[in-house]
């Protein structure tokens, strides 16, 4: 059987075009858009070439409850060179009111800083009071309503913290507007004698953890400290805290 001649066209076309894919994906990896300093991410801060102690700096300011207004400020904050300042701070984007406080502003604008805040139980707040806190949008409002669904209502207000994309300094904000009250009737469960039934109720157990709960419990004669309690299989640990606020070893 004789075999096939293999043909190779001229590429040089197709080529072209993928050279030009490459190059507009690598531009929008490279642009850097107007934005607020005052929420740079880690990653952001990464991706902009700041170091780890700069960003670090930023978020003990910002999570202190204060802002940066100015990139004068910035620098003095978080320590930044000038080098880098010249080249990042024209992105800069600061909110109309400090780059603009002598315009006159209609009834429907308060300053965030002026607001009377009247805080409330986090379990009974809607999507709507929630997007009165700044920093929190309709997807993280949205998120948080998941989160209390899920948990069957917060005992706690730092189960809000664990919710994707609230951070420390928006957090702080959160806990200017929202407190929590347990439910009605809740009482902690005691670890060492909670049926497979009841600790299933805690949301962050499953149903290998329970088996292994109770396994090492019987093993142990009961736990006698939260160490013992760590050593179970697969017990998330970063978590513990969270748990304890379901569970007592009394």
């Amino acid at each position: 059987m004789p075999k096939e001649v293999l043909v190779i066209e001229d590429t040089s076309a197709y080529q072209s075009k993928l050279d030009s894919l490459v190059a507009i994906q690598q531009r929008r990896r490279d642009t850097i858009y107007p934005f607020n300093p005052n929420y740079i991410t880690d990653y952001r801060g990464y991706k902009l070439g700041l170091s780890v102690e700069e960003i670090d700096r930023l978020h003990r300011f910002r999570e202190s409850g204060k802002w940066v207004n100015s990139k004068k400020e910035f620098q003095q904050v978080t320590q930044v060179s000038d080098q880098w300042l010249d080249s990042i701070s024209p992105y800069f984007k600061f909110p109309e009111w400090v780059t603009n406080p002598k315009k006159s502003y209609t009834s429907n604008y308060t300053f965030f800083k002026d607001q009377k805040v009247v805080a409330k139980d986090i379990n009974r707040a809607s999507q709507d009071d929630l997007k009165k806190v700044y920093g929190i949008g309709p997807a993280l409002s949205g998120r948080i309503i998941k989160e209390r669904e899920r948990l069957k209502g917060f005992i706690d207000i730092s189960q809000v913290r664990g919710v994707y994309g609230l951070t420390d300094s928006t957090m702080i904000q959160l806990k200017k507007h929202f407190y929590v009250t347990a439910p009605l009737g809740f009482k902690k469960i005691a670890l060492n004698t909670a049926t497979n039934d009841e600790l299933l109720t805690i949301p962050y157990f499953n149903d290998y953890l329970v088996e292994k709960l109770i396994e090492q419990r019987t093993l142990r004669d009961g736990f006698k400290s939260w160490d013992k309690v760590l050593l179970t299989s697969r017990f998330p640990q970063e978590k513990l805290a969270l748990i304890q606020l379901y569970l007592t070893l009394n």
